[in-house]
């Protein structure tokens, strides 16, 4: 099954280009712009949910104005130790996988990629209706409609490429940051004077709880509260796990993009919630916390007589509700990355971890985007539903990084001199993440919390399931590379170098490595052409996926690799008598890749016929078997046919042929002299129900005599 292909985003692109990953990558500046806004973004909803959950104790706003910005840090200090330990990208996934072991990766890949999906799908909704309030009501049962139109820009600026996204998003970006300083700023330097009197309430009221509840009582509605604004944490994740399109040095450029978000978060999330309790905000109908906070910040402003504060407002909240649609790009951005890292590690279908022209995972953008407008047509796009589901899955991320960790520093303990600060630093982050994870948990379950831990369960027993089938088809060809490498001597040495024959016919293999596949053909087409075909060209395509798409070094690694497994093909034919020769190609794309390498080949040898194999597994094959494998070569012998050259595509059937012949069905007509060959067919299969009939009936003969006779 061939894959979505948007032919008109396709280009060939030269990977060995030095500039390329200088052009691609990004500043810590412009990392943030692109990254951080998921984590800004929530301010719109996560403060407001904080606050709401202190109803009848406001004067814990305090605590919470402290407790975020400190817990913030600490899930931004582990996620430093992230960034250090593993600068090739993949974040929490990485971090579980490597230091819990894979099938903790797979729930915290499964986690990330839910939470990514309603990242995208809650941040639209939420600021189309930001930006519908400042409307006529009409505009409002439009908003469904607009929610999809803005996924879909998003998912192709996405395909343009990650840079070219950011551009197009940066002013939104830094006039969201613009206004919010001014708006903040102004807000807590002009009630300076009130710092004392909010300080005596909190104590007062502190005491006062105290000795009707209990602090068990009060820690208990503080940690409530944590758990309730947990959407405000969402995002601090995403610096780690695209840490790998940061420019050199990675690991000190992800560090810096992550101090400024998380200094960023702190003082927009601290600042709203400290703002809410100063100027004693309560919801009004039709507009949100932030929306009452910022009119009251701006009801005195006015230059000359005239009063501007409203249009102020209405500016920030422009801007607020822009930046949200950054923060569902941001999701439509890092959750492929995830699924690159999971489809290279085998719990996803292959073709995830494969790049585009534009160096973006195309296949995880349009999957995530459309799931992301599916959950919004599902729900109507209302974000009173969709804040339910939402949460949950990022702190199971953030739980299992942090006590992967915590485990692995206090391994490192006799290795690592500064082992005992990063372990504190991790278990913190663990006591913090889990806990509200814990009570996030508790709280959301009934309200729609069951639903998102149910499709996060789903995708990790999938995962698992397309583990297992990539893992038996690692068995069947680690069993067909053993049996047909028997063929090839221990220490193969190149024969003499026979010429070839340009003008003579040519047969063409597509193989990508010496294996056992590759040599099937080879040996198949041999048997078959062998008579008239006088050179054998092997045509191999270096796929730069996730996996190698980390610099340089890793394609000039990828290239030594290839270029080796050309140089057996060669060394076996001409070790044959054959005369051989091969062409390599590098590409994010393997279609585009054959299709060059056919191109060339036909330039030098007109008369190719072409091959490639395909191993054949009856007990495997299934329905979804096209999507697990991308079956190129059907596409790439279709254009060849169409351009008047033959391909044939070699089964290799691992488990043998099918020994039952076919059924047939229709009345079939023949010629007399088939009608011959079918008679003698017909005699000889008489002759053989004759000769197993006499040996049934001298078995019985036996059987019948008498069974007190001896033995003999």
């Amino acid at each position: 099954m061939a894959w979505i292909r948007l032919p008109r985003f396709r280009r060939a692109v030269n990977v060995f280009n030095p500039k390329l990953f200088e052009s691609l990558s990004l500043a810590a500046f412009l990392a943030w712009v692109g990254l951080g806004s998921d984590a800004l973004s929530s301010s719109a909803y996560g403060p407001p949910e904080i606050y709401y959950a202190l109803k009848g104790h406001e004067y814990l706003a305090v605590f919470l104005a402290i407790g975020i910005p400190v817990s913030v840090f600490i899930i931004s200090a582990g996620y430093k130790q992230v960034i250090a330990l593993f600068p090739d990208g993949g974040g929490g996934y990485h971090t579980a996988s490597t230091l819990l072991g894979p099938k903790a990766g797979l729930v915290s890949g499964s986690a990330l990629i839910v939470d990514y999906v309603l990242t995208a799908a809650i941040s639209v909704a939420s600021g189309t209706e930001t930006l519908l309030s400042s409307l006529p009501s009409y505009w409002y049962s439009e908003r469904i409609l607009i929610d999809v139109a803005i996924l879909l820009f998003l998912i192709f600026i996405n395909l343009r490429g990650m840079k070219e996204s950011i551009k197009i998003l940066l002013p939104i970006f830094m006039a969201f940051v613009a206004t919010h300083i001014i708006m903040l700023g102004f807000g807590l330097v002009s009630h300076v004077g009130d710092f004392p009197s909010i300080a005596h309430n909190t104590v007062a009221g502190a005491e006062r709880d105290n000795q009707l509840y209990g602090w068990i009582f009060i820690a208990a509605l503080i940690m409530r509260a944590f758990s309730l604004g947990g959407g405000t944490y969402t995002g601090l994740e995403a610096v780690a796990n695209g840490v790998h399109i940061m420019r050199e040095p990675r690991i000190q450029t992800g560090q810096r993009t992550m101090t400024l978000l998380a200094t960023s978060l702190s003082l927009v999330a601290g600042s709203l919630i400290f703002l809410y309790l100063m100027y004693h905000v309560h919801e009004h109908q039709g507009q949100t916390l932030n929306a009452v906070l910022y009119s009251a910040i701006t009801s005195d402003w006015t230059i000359a007589g005239i009063h501007f504060g409203s249009t102020a407002t209405v500016i920030t909240l422009v801007t607020e509700g822009l930046l949200l649609f950054i923060a569902a790009n941001t999701g439509i951005i890092t959750a492929p990355i995830v699924m690159a890292n999971m489809a290279v590690d085998r719990w996803l279908p292959e073709r995830f971890s494969y790049l585009s022209d534009r160096f973006v995972s195309r296949n995880g953008i349009l999957l995530v985007g459309f799931a992301a407008v599916a959950i919004l047509l599902a729900t109507g796009g209302h974000v009173s539903i969709l804040v339910v589901l939402y949460s949950i899955n990022v702190f199971i991320t953030f739980t299992l990084t942090m006590a992967g960790l915590s485990r692995h520093w206090f391994a490192q303990r006799h290795h690592e001199p500064r082992w005992k600060g990063r372990l504190t630093i991790s278990v913190l982050g663990f006591m913090v993440t889990a806990s509200i994870l814990a009570i996030t948990i508790f709280e959301k379950f009934d309200a729609g919390g069951w639903f998102t831990l149910l499709v996060t369960l789903i995708v990790v027993v999938l995962g698992y399931l397309i583990y297992r089938h990539y893992k038996s088809i690692r068995k069947i060809t680690a069993e067909l590379d053993e049996t047909m490498l028997d063929v090839v001597p221990e220490h193969l040495e190149p024969g003499p170098n026979l010429p070839l024959d340009p003008r003579g016919a040519t047969a063409v293999f597509f193989v990508s490595r010496f294996d056992g596949l590759g040599l099937h053909t080879l040996l198949t087409a041999h048997r078959m052409v062998g008579g008239f075909v006088k050179n054998y060209v092997f045509l191999l395509a270096g796929i730069v996926g996730q996996g190698e798409f980390k610099g340089i070094k890793a394609l000039e690694d990828l290239k030594v690799y290839v270029e080796a497994e050309a140089n057996q093909y060669m060394a076996f034919c001409r070790n044959e008598g054959m005369a051989a020769t091969w062409f390599a190609t590098y590409s994010t794309d393997r279609i585009l890749a054959m299709e060059e390498l056919a191109d060339v080949a036909i330039r030098y040898f007109p008369q190719s016929i072409f091959f490639a194999g395909r191993v054949i597994d009856n007990r495997s094959k299934g329905p979804f078997h096209g999507l697990l494998h991308d079956e190129v070569s059907f596409i790439v012998q279709d254009r060849l046919q169409h351009d008047g050259f033959s391909m044939m595509i070699v089964p290799v059937h691992v488990h043998g042929i099918p020994s039952q012949p076919p059924r047939i069905e229709l009345p079939i007509s023949m010629s007399p002299d088939m009608e011959l060959v079918q008679q003698e067919e017909v005699d000889k299969e008489g002759g053989k129900a004759a000769a197993q009939a006499s040996s049934a009936a001298k078995a019985d003969s036996i059987v019948e005599t008498d069974p007190d006779a001896p033995l003999r």
